[in-house]
């Protein structure tokens, strides 16, 4: 592993680029890699009249011939939540605290500073075959208004802590009543996973308040990404378990991501008062989310849309993964509602207003060509046995996503079989939810060149999903059978981020 991107020579770098520049699935406003994989956001936060975004980066991933091997955190600052500044490395894995790897972590602005912290990932023993050891540590760092970051070289805290394996990392920091605080992914001995707190006075010094009692005790093999916040009266602590068996129409992707809600977390003792776990994102590609409050008092959701150990088509141009649309979070009837931010209204460009009836014949909605659109749709499905809404359709509609809206089942269904390249095909090509379809519906989708984010329940359902089809298969198709429905959209076109 190379300490930093500028010890490899330059043509290297430059060639990584140009390959993936040449990929057909490159999006036009979600956040993506130059090139290489693009994982966790990290640090996201507002400091200094700007969002700061952080994230998983290793831009030589997929080079060959030779392969170099660097790891850190990629830094994009924006104003606007949409178009997004590349500042290239944050952090690099230069130091005997992060020599094999700069893992996931969280920002909190301190003062006129920007503080992060993240788990550095170290392997002891490494000389063996195959019995090495991992020693992580929780390492802190100040970055100042110049945006340069500056590493505290006495760890945190260190691991293994008794009881626990090396699995440790990935901390949310935040502050309430004078003192900081931060949850972190824990493995028992046992090989299950729980949320750790920890707390601090003045950032140096670190104790173990003990794990998040939320009576999930058997709940997955570890717990990645945790974050604890508060809406109002709501607690609300995220996490992506590993290990859980699907359930019906629920935990169908290699890895799960979702929420705990309950009151106030005691800080005092690690009790939270909590009911079931819910998914967040319902979709095929969701991960590693993380939240901030920014100066508007939003609470701001930006997560990884992509898996762990899944491959995508983009590897074929040496970069993979993307981030979601950044989203507003709220608490209606004690779930999370979830909202594209407001913003998203810079980038509309030509809009399309479109409303009729279908039964049984094919229309074909006039949306513009390019598959950046922001769709509202309402629909009346009260008097057809199903709805079918079909994007990134080709001419003769036999490749597309496929919406299903069932009014016979009361079922929402999406279906990416047949659309464009396969991707997790053991994992399944459809996934769904309970839809209430004895009333009207509205449904908004976030369509890019390569992705879909669907809101269903004004926000109480998301789907989020990656899709590789040919640029051609620009069509949007509604029908219906026995019976008819009736639509009425408002489109917007969406033009590139900055």
């Amino acid at each position: 592993m190379v300490k930093h991107l500028a010890d490899v020579p330059s043509n290297i770098v430059t060639n990584e680029i140009d390959l993936t520049n040449q990929s057909p699935y490159r999006q036009n406003y979600h956040v993506e890699s130059e090139s290489g994989s693009l994982g966790d956001p990290n640090g996201f936060s507002y400091f200094n009249h700007q969002y700061h975004l952080f994230y998983q980066w290793s831009p030589l991933a997929f080079s060959k011939n030779p392969h170099y091997t660097q790891h850190g955190w990629k830094h994009l600052v924006s104003k606007n939540l949409i178009d997004w500044q590349d500042l290239g490395a944050g952090i690099e894995s230069d130091t005997v605290l992060d020599k094999h790897g700069t893992y996931s972590g969280s920002a909190l602005p301190v003062d006129n500073r920007l503080f992060l912290m993240y788990t550095g990932n170290t392997w002891t023993n490494t000389e063996s075959e195959d019995d090495w050891h991992r020693v992580p540590y929780q390492v802190g760092a100040m970055m100042d208004k110049d945006n340069k970051v500056k590493k505290w070289m006495t760890p945190l805290l260190k691991g293994p802590l008794k009881g626990y394996t090396g699995h440790f990392r990935d901390p949310k920091i935040f502050k309430k009543n004078g003192i900081y605080y931060a949850v972190l992914g824990i493995q028992r001995e046992n090989l299950t996973g729980a949320a750790l707190l920890i707390k601090s006075s003045d950032l140096h010094k670190w104790s173990i308040v003990g794990e998040i009692k939320a009576d999930h005790n058997n709940f997955g093999y570890m717990w990645e990404c945790p974050d604890y916040y508060e809406i109002n009266n709501h607690g609300i602590l995220e996490f992506c378990p590993q290990g859980l068996e699907t359930s019906n129409n629920k935990y169908r992707n290699i890895y799960q991501n979702g929420y705990l809600i309950g009151n106030h977390l005691n800080l005092e003792n690690g009790q939270f008062d909590c009911g079931e776990f819910h998914e967040l994102d319902k979709g095929f590609d969701f991960y590693a989310m993380q939240t901030m409050r920014d100066s508007k008092g939003r609470r701001l959701l930006i997560a990884w849309m992509g898996l762990p150990e899944t491959k995508y088509p983009t590897e074929k141009f040496h970069y993979t993964g993307c981030m979601i649309f950044p989203r507003e979070l709220q608490v209606k009837d004690g779930v999370i509602i979830q909202k594209p931010v407001k913003e998203i209204k810079d980038l509309y460009q030509e809009q399309f207003l479109i409303e009729g009836k279908t039964n049984k014949e094919s229309i074909k909605l006039e949306a513009g060509k390019s598959n950046s659109r922001d769709i509202q749709l309402e629909l009346d499905c009260t008097q057809a046995y199903d709805t079918i809404l079909d994007l990134f359709a080709n001419e003769d509609n036999t490749d597309h996503l496929r919406l299903i809206f069932n009014h016979k089942k009361q079922e929402f269904i999406v279906n990416r079989g047949h659309c464009g390249l396969p991707i997790s095909e053991a994992y399944g090509a459809e996934r769904s939810c309970h839809l209430d379809l004895n009333k009207k519906i509205k449904v908004r989708i976030l369509q890019d060149v390569s992705s879909a984010e669907i809101f269903l329940n004004d926000g109480k359902d998301v789907f989020s999903m990656r899709v590789f089809t040919d640029n051609k298969n620009n069509h949007i198709f509604i029908t219906s059978h026995c019976g008819e429905a009736s639509y009425k959209a408002k489109i917007n076109q969406l033009r590139y981020r900055k």
